[in-house]
């Protein structure tokens, strides 16, 4: 063999075993943060618990307006469908265009 190319095959078993290693390295770096995810999760969702536990409110209040807003929002059409339902009674019968009638369920 030339000089060359024992010079050229030296350097792409270089490059080769380099790209073996880091490729094993990369992998083993990607495993370990998948396994602190998991555990992170664990311990946000336990800060939480204890925050709630202590009786401490949530720091946006955008979500309690948020929340405030859809409770008063669903007590307002559960008193509309109460007074629709005083009006005219709800059957569970759905009657077609074409006159055909259709037992629906009640909720």
């Amino acid at each position: 063999m030339s000089r060359a190319s024992r010079i050229t095959f030296t350097v792409s078993c270089l490059i080769t075993a380099a790209t073996v290693v880091g490729v094993h390295y990369v992998q083993e770096m990607e495993r370990e943060t998948l396994h602190q995810g998991p555990i992170k999760d664990a311990k946000r969702v336990e800060e939480k618990r204890l925050r709630n536990l202590d009786g401490a409110t949530p720091s946006d209040p955008t979500k309690e307006r948020k929340r405030y807003f859809n409770m008063s929002e669903h007590e307002e059409q559960k008193e509309l469908r109460k007074k629709y339902e005083m009006m005219q009674p709800l059957s569970g019968e759905v009657v077609t265009k074409g006159g055909e009638v259709v037992k629906g369920s009640k909720k």
